[in-house]
């Protein structure tokens, strides 16, 4: 992937207006501005490499915090807009995540260290670390516990922190990262539940 060149947030956030130049609904605008603006500090780390874990990451992330946007056509045209404003493949980026989960949902038990040994492989070159990276691996875990009909919070942590171990990042940062996700999910969700009641008000 040819990562952007560009040099200043502002060149990002004008070609991002240019691809979409649509309203964005109140609730969804501050998630579209802090994928943008990280993105594009992500597209200047000589350290950063777009691996499977962050493209799940970042699908995922993107895939919860636009649950219930108006117009629905209008999620993947922002989805292209702010990866392609910041020189990522958006294509690529949703084909390397829908591969890895569907991975994850197929492995069985005596297939698991297989399984993670393919996992970290791939994706030890990223040496950079972000909170995508973390809800990435939360993401695969849940699904991979869910094929084992293993869903319990302690198992999940425990392969959690394998992951993040042997990836070379630090599993405390990799837990709150994945906490604060999961406490915005529900702060996101209550407002929406609160927009609904209102409309039918």
């Amino acid at each position: 992937m040819a990562l952007s060149v560009r040099a200043t947030i502002s060149d990002s956030k004008s070609d991002f207006h240019k691809e979409f130049p649509y309203v964005i609904p109140p609730i969804y605008r501050k998630l579209a501005d802090e994928l943008l603006v990280e993105l594009h500090l992500l597209s200047h780390q000589k350290d950063f490499k777009n691996e499977s874990i962050f493209a799940t990451g970042l699908l995922e992330i993107f895939s919860k915090f636009t649950n219930g946007y108006t117009p629905s056509e209008h999620i993947t045209k922002l989805f292209d807009a702010l990866c392609n404003c910041n020189g990522f493949n958006p294509s690529e980026i949703t084909s390397s995540s829908e591969q890895l989960v569907k991975k994850a949902k197929s492995y069985r038990q005596k297939d698991l260290n297989t399984f993670l040994s393919e996992l970290i492989n791939e994706n030890k070159g990223n040496k950079y670390y972000s909170r995508i990276n973390a809800i990435g691996i939360y993401k695969i875990v849940s699904e991979m516990m869910q094929s084992l009909n293993d869903s319990k919070e302690e198992d999940i942590n425990k392969e959690i922190n394998n992951i993040s171990e042997l990836l070379g990042y630090q599993y405390s940062r990799v837990e709150k990262d994945i906490s604060m996700y999961k406490t915005n999910i529900e702060k996101m969700k209550q407002a929406l539940e609160i927009i609904a009641l209102n409309v039918k008000s």
